[in-house]
């Protein structure tokens, strides 16, 4: 009897400890990921839409990487909205882009309620040193800037937050095994309120490449260096 109630206080106690040790573990929720890959050479991607009513309309293609020949990317210069126009208020956006040319502003809209109206756009000028947030809303206001110089034909990891009012821009060369959450102080940091919710869209643009929309930051094995998005679901605590 004593032999029993010793293996059952020890099997109790070895349950508790494995409790603490193990603590719940969730899912990101990925709201949408693209890499590409599917997607037919030479033509529009499958997984975004084409908006005429942009400012600029101009069609886009899939095209080979510019570095690595092997590789699908997304370019052009014209306005495609991501997962086919769904509205999005709080999430976080990574993804790889690329700067063709120094003289070249290139763009991503997010919380678009109109491409020619109302939206805000994460923009690095041309020059290949500024970047700055803009806030649209029937006239273009400079909402933060700062300088951080980039090169051409040289592909960058960049990650976008938005909580509420408050948007955070994070950048890293794509072979920094750095993770964003590991970068001190944001890129961009700013708060405004004019539009609370809308579509995320390229606009003017490089090759873009490995996108991912995902519900949270906390953890995400997002953009790799050199890889695709077949492991990239990550982490979190659900304890957040």
């Amino acid at each position: 009897m004593m032999c029993l109630i010793r293996r059952s206080s020890f099997l109790i106690t070895l349950i508790f400890m494995l409790g603490i040790m193990f603590q719940p573990i969730g899912l990101a929720a990925i709201l949408f990921e693209d890499d590409f890959e599917d997607d037919a050479m030479g033509r529009e991607p499958k997984k975004w839409k084409f908006d005429p009513k942009a400012e600029v309309n101009n069609v886009g293609k899939i095209d080979k990487d510019p570095v690595d020949p092997s590789n699908k990317v997304f370019t052009g210069y014209g306005g495609y909205l991501a997962d086919k126009g769904v509205i999005y208020k709080d999430f976080c956006l990574e993804f790889d882009w690329m700067f063709m040319k120094n003289n070249q502003n290139n763009s991503i809209g997010f919380r678009v309620v109109d491409q020619k109206k109302a939206h805000y756009q994460l923009s690095r000028r041309g020059g290949g040193v500024d970047w700055k947030i803009y806030m649209f809303n029937g006239a273009w206001n400079e909402i933060v800037t700062t300088a951080w110089p980039t090169d051409v034909e040289t592909w960058y990891s960049v990650q976008l937050i938005c909580k509420g009012d408050l948007f955070t821009v994070k950048a890293k060369e794509k072979g920094d095994p750095k993770l964003f959450k590991d970068i001190g102080k944001p890129l961009l940091k700013v708060r405004d309120k004019t539009h609370p919710k809308g579509f995320i869209s390229t606009s003017y643009w490089g090759p873009i490449d490995n996108i991912i929309i995902a519900d949270h930051e906390n953890d995400i094995l997002a953009v790799q260096p050199s890889n695709k998005l077949s492991t990239v679901w990550a982490k979190l605590k659900t304890n957040r």
